[in-house]
């Protein structure tokens, strides 16, 4: 089901707004139970602490340059083409450590194709033009192609790796299984140092996401608890305003009326504190026909005529907590910005939908198109596009009459 928001504006013209419910509750939900979330929970349960992955990509690395420094003190004679090789396969290791490690990202991207080709022609120069076999450092370059380079190229510059390796035996004067055994183990070193990499990149980006979705989480808690706090309270403060102001007038000429608005104002300063309390501790729900009733006596103490016509049963579950919020928004708004004499509201089905419509007569014309759409409205969209509602907001043309009209599905 869709849930869509339309604001009608003086001139006529709709602006609609659409996101996707795919049902009672959205399934990409960040409390950890559901969705992605839990996805990457069960994902995380078996991956190494952050720090040790590259630090077991770098013990790899490390036996692949102890060996072959093993490899070269058994089979070279002569101090000098000795220290020229261990040299060569420590510049080597220390360019491989720029094209793997996560935190030489930016270094790679900027210098990336200058730093492989450095490392290609340490690998291979000294083989081709010296005859000094680098034994499974050329493996290092091979994966350092396949991670520098991306997508096609990548392998295409792979495959030009292996016509340069292929022939590294015969180089050599190796016999032919001394040849295949060069070639092997070069294709298997790069192939593992390759997929460690890759490996080490996909834990630190399961990490990352981690702590995206943590920071997601503590912003849609943060906005529900603005949200509900704006809702709540605003409604409270605005109704003990009204009834604060009518009992300034009453306190001198009927001063048993004005006890009686006072009693009023502390029963509902009281439920302000309850709802602040039920904010902090979570979801509050509301009852849409207990709201109907509260805005009558509001409209009332604010001199406001209620015309009420309930004929739609009454709603349940979520849909009855977002009807009843809009229903408490709308007359809060009546009573901060409108100079209304008379309130509608009606409470009907109209199809598999419920719909409330709130309208007052307390618009003036001249200041139709200069105030923004506030908080209250955008909280309202929301509220109403989880639960895969319409929302309708804007004048009657031709008329001071403001109306705001909400239709959700009868079963959620």
């Amino acid at each position: 089901m869709t849930g869509r928001t339309r604001h009608t504006g003086p001139t006529g013209r709709h602006h609609e707004g659409e996101r996707a419910s795919g049902g009672r509750q959205l399934p990409d939900d960040l409390d950890g139970t559901a969705g992605p979330s839990a996805l990457l929970a069960r994902l995380m349960g078996g991956v190494p602490p952050r720090r040790l992955a590259p630090a077991l990509l770098a013990v790899i690395m490390a036996g692949f340059v102890a060996q072959s420094m093993v490899d070269i003190c058994i089979g070279i004679s002569g101090s000098l083409r000795l220290t020229g090789l261990m040299v060569d396969f420590l510049l080597i290791a220390g360019l491989q450590v720029v094209h793997c490690l996560p935190c030489a990202a930016g270094l790679r991207r900027r210098f990336g194709h200058w730093t492989l080709a450095l490392q290609a022609a340490l690998a291979f120069a000294p083989l081709y033009l010296a005859h000094w076999n680098t034994g499974a450092m050329m493996g290092f370059a091979g994966a350092s192609v396949l991670l520098v380079l991306a997508g096609r190229d990548a392998w295409i510059g792979y495959g030009v790796f292996l016509l340069v390796l292929a022939p590294t035996g015969p180089v050599l004067g190796m016999p032919a299984a001394g040849s295949v055994y060069l070639v092997v183990a070069n294709l298997l070193s790069s192939l593992v140092l390759y997929g460690i990499t890759r490996l080490v990149e996909l834990v630190d980006r399961l990490y990352e996401a981690r702590s995206a979705m943590a920071a997601m989480a503590v912003e849609r808690e943060r906005q529900r608890f603005a949200r509900d706090l704006h809702d709540l309270l605003g409604y409270s403060l605005s109704t003990i305003t009204v009834k604060c102001e009518l009992t300034s007038a009453l306190v001198r000429v009927r001063p048993e009326q004005a006890l009686s608005e006072l009693t009023d104002v502390l029963a509902i300063s009281r439920q302000a504190l309850a709802d602040v309390r039920t904010v902090a501790r979570g979801y509050r729900e509301m009852s849409l026909l207990t709201e109907i009733e509260s805005a009558r006596g509001v409209l009332a103490a604010g001199g406001i005529r209620a015309q009420v016509d309930v004929s739609a049963p009454a709603p349940s579950g979520e849909a009855n907590t977002v009807l009843a919020t809009v229903l408490r928004e709308s007359v809060t708004n009546l009573l901060r910005h409108s100079k209304a004499e008379v309130c509608r509201i009606e409470f009907t089905t109209e199809g598999p939908n419920l719909r409330l419509l709130v309208a007052n007569d307390g618009v003036h014309t001249e200041r139709i198109g200069t105030r923004e759409p506030g908080t209250g409205l955008a909280n309202l969209a929301d509220r109403i596009a989880g639960v895969g509602g319409l929302l309708e907001v804007g004048t009657i043309e031709g008329t001071d009459w403001f109306r705001l009209a909400v239709q959700v599905p009868a079963q959620y």
